[in-house]
């Protein structure tokens, strides 16, 4: 059976993103809850009541965890970077360019839809599933017929009422517990399959993408306190040509990310919000909170590239569609394992790595 390895913060990125609107990431991105209770070894093998002391404790962290290496997967393997629940995209108003192209639950049929839309690197639209467990979960296995069953409860109907075949992901986790035999490894298990359609769905106008790309990162510009701006890309709507914002830019000190620049802020460890910066002489001085404390760090920082952010900002002033423009991104790896720096431009990691070097205002 083939390996794949997992960088730990890269899946903690993937998890706050996903998990939390405008909390603070906690605790360290390498440390997360679920992490913590790993077994020290290299496999992703959890200790006995690591994914919780109960059953509805295992199913709930279960089924986080699965989405969390759904969206790392999807990213990682398939370069697949921008996601939205289903839900919101039903109701975005990009999908005013579709065509008349409209989502529907299938009449007739009981359960979950997948999770997310998804956009290709082509500018296709797909769906994505993610499921976590601790039970077997091969191809041939009830339960995976069952989460195959999902993709006939959602149908992408033409402006003819008729349903149009849409591609889709299983993305199914089966984590080992240290109860399990030693031969019982995590297992990533991935699939395929289409929804029921008389023809292939191919997002000709491009409104599905927009929709998704703009609810992907419209919960990341609330975290960085750009309210306004959020609020047009979860929507569709546009925002006042005269309307500016106020940014911060920011750099990283890893190497890696040399010439990169990012808008963002950062959350305090210390709930008084002490800046752990200051101006001396015109030269910014790094100031630990506690200067003789060696266990305490200064906060963790959040941004999103500065190239991908003004795009977004454009989106928001020029309608939705204008989003499928968004720059490539160059991939780079951090090299340290408490940052990540994900392709969509979103970054994270401790504010000791970062440091202000200009404000503007776009």
């Amino acid at each position: 059976m083939p390996e794949i390895m997992v960088d730990l913060a890269d899946l903690y990125h993937h998890y706050y993103l996903q998990s939390y609107d405008k909390a603070p990431p906690n605790p360290n991105p390498a440390q997360f809850e679920h992490v913590r209770y790993l077994e020290p070894c290299t496999a992703f093998r959890f200790q006995p009541n690591g994914l919780g002391a109960n059953k509805t404790k295992k199913q709930n962290n279960s089924n986080e965890l699965g989405e969390a290496f759904c969206r790392w997967f999807l990213s990682e393997h398939l370069d697949i970077t921008h996601v939205a629940r289903i839900d919101d995209v039903r109701n975005h108003g990009a999908l005013s360019w579709a065509h008349g192209v409209t989502v529907e639950c299938n009449p007739g049929t009981d359960g979950d839809a997948p999770d997310y839309f998804c956009v290709e690197p082509t500018g296709q639209v797909s769906l994505a599933e993610a499921k976590g467990t601790i039970e077997a979960v091969g191809f041939k296995a009830k339960k995976f017929a069952t989460w195959r069953n999902q993709f006939n409860r959602v149908r992408v109907l033409d402006r003819s009422g008729n349903a149009m075949s849409v591609k889709g992901y299983i993305v199914a986790m089966r984590w080992a517990v240290h109860t399990h035999s030693p031969a019982i490894f995590t297992t990533l298990s991935a699939e395929d399959p289409q929804t029921p359609g008389e023809r292939p769905f191919f997002d000709e106008s491009g409104g599905f993408a927009a929709a998704v790309r703009s609810l992907h990162y419209a919960p990341s510009l609330a975290k960085i306190r750009q309210p306004v701006l959020s609020a047009a890309l979860a929507t569709g709507t546009t925002i006042a040509d005269d309307l500016s914002f106020q940014i911060v830019l920011w750099e990283c000190l890893l190497p890696t990310l040399k010439g990169l620049r990012f808008v963002g802020g950062y959350f305090p460890t210390d709930p008084e919000g002490v800046l752990p910066f200051k101006f001396d002489d015109g030269k910014l001085v790094a100031v630990p909170n506690d200067p003789f404390r060696l266990d305490q760090s200064s906060g963790t920082f959040i941004g999103i590239e500065e190239k991908t952010f003004r795009h977004l900002v454009g989106a928001a002033r020029n309608g939705p569609m204008t989003i499928n423009d968004l720059p490539r991104i160059e991939r780079r790896i951090t090299g340290f394992s408490g940052a990540s720096y994900l392709p969509d431009g979103h970054v994270l990691g401790p504010i000791d790595l970062f440091r202000p070097i200009a404000a503007d205002v776009v």
